[in-house]
């Protein structure tokens, strides 16, 4: 039969299965759109399991992070003969303690602002009905409603009625995490800290050829590196916006200012979101105090020219352009993780999206630097 078809059609070669070249072309054009439904069925799978299981995935995920960064400031501690493990759980012990101080010192601001958010909002309409007032006549024109006074503020307190205050609060609640989630975050890091040098060695010995664990030893280095440069570097320069902001505070008689120092420092890791709730805040919290629309914006300016400098020109200066990711990429980076894990997953954006740069760098780099001995 193949020497018949060949005699028939000599200008058409066929494979020795009989199958023409056509015809196989096809074959593999399925069969890789089948790979690909398979590999897209498989992700959305795994973020539907995410998602699903975001109490129990968060605090670990959280904690590996934080403890790459533990672990690898403790490393250090071999300098001056402290075990890397000891090292390690001191600092975890240390961090522990600290974030546990954080969150119940934040939590009463968050709940508070939640609370006043439905009283701040006629005092806003009617700071910003002068600003906004083009809007809203042109609204009343397009509506035909009325365009006086009162319509524009009837207008603007509508406006400002249809935010979505749910959504809101519960960005802000889900940053102060239940108990059960911080035991978890704490169990997880001092088991990670504590077991990561086998844990290491038997993720890199569980590939086969030298190449590839050499590639492996490269990629744990380097990012452990880069995150402990990016969260030792950013809790400095956000501890100093922190600082600013009590003084910022204490200036305009806002109450509590170290409150509101370490409510804008732990809302500093939280890109574009943390810096608009902060502001937020400040204002919510002069308005209520009955003072003019000046007195009460004021802190706002300030505490807006204080972040932006430090992002737009001490951040890029002390970080290098090794860190520079696009801003495109970190804002949907927090949409998406902010969708999937709520307020955490958006602090927790910008270093997963390192990671993934750190590696997809380490992997295509042509030059490799010396492994340390």
């Amino acid at each position: 039969m193949k020497d018949i078809a060949r005699r028939t059609v000599p200008d058409r070669q066929l494979p020795e299965d009989g199958v023409g070249e056509e015809d196989s072309g096809w074959l593999q054009t399925r069969r890789a759109l089948a790979e690909l439904s398979i590999i897209g069925l498989f992700v959305l799978a795994l973020l539907v399991a995410l998602h699903a299981a975001a109490s129990l995935v968060v605090p670990m995920v959280a904690a590996i992070i934080v403890g790459s960064v533990v672990a690898h400031a403790g490393d250090r501690g071999q300098r001056i003969g402290i075990s890397p493990m000891v090292a390690g759980l001191a600092l975890t012990a240390i961090l522990g303690a600290g974030m546990f101080l954080l969150i119940e010192v934040i939590a009463e601001p968050i709940s508070t602002l939640i609370e006043r958010l439905p009283q701040v909002l006629p005092r806003l309409a009617g700071a910003l009905s002068d600003v906004l007032e083009p809007f809203t006549t042109l609204q009343a024109r397009l509506t035909g409603g009325s365009t006086g006074p009162n319509g524009e503020m009837a207008s603007l307190e509508k406006m400002l009625g249809s935010l979505d205050l749910g959504l809101v609060a519960g960005f802000l609640g889900g940053l102060t995490p239940a108990f059960g989630e911080f035991l978890i975050f704490l169990a997880t890091l001092v088991f990670y800290v504590a077991g990561r040098a086998q844990l290491r060695r038997q993720s890199i010995l569980a590939f086969v050829g030298r190449e590839e664990r050499l590639a492996a030893i490269r990629i744990f280095n380097a990012t452990e590196a880069s995150l402990t440069r990016y969260f030792g570097t950013t809790t400095i320069i956000y501890a100093s916006v922190g600082i600013a902001t009590g003084l910022i505070a204490l200036t305009a008689g806002l109450p509590a200012p170290i409150l509101w120092g370490l409510f804008a420092f732990a809302m500093s890791f939280v890109p574009f979101l943390g810096p608009a709730i902060v502001s937020m805040a400040i204002a919510s919290g002069g308005l209520l105090l009955d003072r003019d629309v000046l007195s009460a914006l004021w802190p706002v300016g300030a505490f807006m020219v204080v972040h932006l400098i430090c992002e737009n020109a001490v951040v890029p200066a002390v970080l290098g352009r090794r860190f520079e990711i696009n801003p495109f990429l970190v804002f949907v980076a927090i949409i998406f993780w902010t969708w999937m894990w709520g307020a955490i997953g958006a602090i927790l954006a910008v270093p997963l999206l390192l990671i993934a740069r750190t590696i997809r760098s380490e992997l295509k780099a042509e030059t490799r630097a010396p492994l340390p001995s």
